[in-house]
């Protein structure tokens, strides 16, 4: 919604266009009604929802890009997004951290648990048990020769009430699905980006919680590989395109 002066922003900058999330949907025979949209940016919309019955049984819904981009098509490839991380949340079910995956919804989505709790910030009380546990979340998904590579993001960590570490977001994540038979090329990539997996684990590691911190694990926290330098190379100048857009049309980013 804009307000008297605010321009109008175009409909192809939103996943969904402007008709954004559904108000209700039907998943296994289970009706939801939303309790509020989460965001709706380029990428995709995500938005909380409860059970029509049991309203403190809340999950959430992720709809990739269904819509083109000034005549250029990208459902295609947003289905693919949608698959690839429905399909990982689903492989990864068994492995504490992971939010319960509840399917596809449609082509372009797909439905799982709610986590409550709070994404990583600075102000948070983190002991030692926290960052035991989120290191062996990542731990054990490398071991199913996943890289989650989104690690960067705090949002995408969570604390959840039970004061344990989730993970949420899978849709850049990397999975070399015939593990060791892959190709040495596959094999590499895959262990270059789990090595940036730990350096941001450190890093949020050093600057939440510094007191917990060893000497080797300050380092490893503080150093940079060139992999990390040309991704923000890069990526700086997207992110400032996109905040002077932002500013332009006075969007909120998890509008």
């Amino acid at each position: 919604m804009t307000t008297p002066g605010q321009k109008e922003p175009p409909a192809s900058f939103f996943a969904l266009g402007k008709a954004g999330l559904p108000a209700r949907f039907t998943q296994n025979g289970v009706d939801y009604v939303m309790v509020h949209p989460f965001k709706h940016d380029f990428f995709a919309a995500t938005g909380l929802y409860a059970q029509s019955d049991r309203p403190e049984h809340l999950v959430v819904l992720k709809i990739h890009r269904t819509t083109s981009y000034y005549g250029l098509p990208l459902h295609w490839a947003c289905r693919r997004f949608a698959r690839h991380e429905a399909k990982l949340n689903e492989a990864l079910q068994d492995i504490r951290g992971i939010p319960g995956y509840l399917g596809m919804y449609g082509t372009h989505g797909f439905v799982h648990e709610f986590i409550p709790g709070r994404p990583l910030e600075g102000d948070m009380k983190l002991g030692p048990e926290f960052f035991a546990d989120l290191y062996q979340l990542f731990a054990d998904l490398h071991s199913r020769y996943v890289a989650y590579v989104d690690s960067n993001k705090r949002e995408n960590i969570l604390m959840g009430e039970d004061g344990r570490p989730y993970l949420i977001d899978f849709q850049i994540s990397w999975h070399n699905a015939k593990g060791p038979r892959q190709n040495f090329l596959a094999r590499w990539l895959l262990k270059r980006l789990q090595t940036e997996d730990w350096y941001h684990f450190y890093k949020h590691k050093t600057r939440l919680a510094p007191n917990l911190c060893t000497p080797e694990e300050m380092l490893r926290g503080t150093r940079q590989s060139w992999y990390i330098k040309l991704h923000r190379a890069i990526a700086q100048p997207i992110i400032h395109t996109r905040r002077k857009f932002l500013a332009r049309y006075k969007l909120d980013r998890t509008k």
